[in-house]
């Protein structure tokens, strides 16, 4: 079980982006994924996007690992993955995402600080998911499994996950949304970090599409 708490971060996020058309069922908001690992998060997302009333559009992965496991997510839904090889460089990434005219990034286990330049170009449109109750856990060298291993040792009897604004710090932008996780019944880190994908899963797409639904329905 898990219990989540929406921030009114979400009502700015509206606010800030909404758009003078409304959303229907011929226009979705283009997105963009970035990750660097097995893609567990993008294959999540990419399967909400197909429902016939998704918001959103997978238009591009991004990744800087050429060999990252989401690039077989990306190829098994025929979505074009991109290999970044200069992650440092803004405006070589900032050119690429104007090519697949992406609106919205959202990150999935992306192992690299996004370049000042990128978050700049896309300030308020650049979401990830962290797997802790942040600021708990977060941080450089904070991710995945390295956070469930913190968590396991210090007995933590819940853990959690949180969407938040992606800024030019690790870990430190505004939270949209995060849910508490009971993790008293797990044995081991990896009993948590499967509790945590678990729930991943299914609320990472279902924020990411409330997102885009706010943006094109305020007019």
């Amino acid at each position: 079980m898990y219990f989540c708490i929406a921030f009114e971060s979400i009502t700015a996020f509206a606010m800030q982006h909404s758009s003078s058309h409304p959303m229907n069922h011929q226009y979705t908001v283009n997105v963009a994924i970035f990750a660097s690992g097995s893609g567990s998060n993008a294959d999540a997302l990419i399967r909400y996007s197909q429902k016939r009333d998704a918001s959103y559009t997978v238009v591009v992965v991004v990744s800087n690992k050429e060999d990252a496991g989401v690039r077989t997510v990306s190829e098994q839904f025929s979505i074009p993955f991109e290999h970044i090889t200069q992650a440092d460089d803004g405006a070589s990434i900032i050119a690429l995402l104007q090519k697949y005219n992406v609106e919205i990034i959202a990150l999935g286990g992306y192992m690299r600080l996004l370049p000042a330049e990128l978050v700049r170009a896309f300030k308020g449109k650049i979401i990830n998911m962290h797997p802790s109750l942040l600021p708990d856990y977060g941080g450089k060298g904070m991710y995945g499994n390295h956070v469930h291993m913190a968590v396991w040792m210090d007995r933590m009897p819940y853990t959690g996950l949180t969407i938040h604004y992606v800024d030019e710090e690790y870990d430190r932008g505004e939270a949209l949304i995060q849910c508490r996780i009971d993790i008293r019944d797990c044995v081991s880190p990896e009993a948590i970090s499967e509790k945590v994908k678990e729930a991943e899963h299914k609320i990472y797409p279902l924020m990411l599409n409330q997102l885009c639904k706010i943006i094109y329905s305020q007019g």
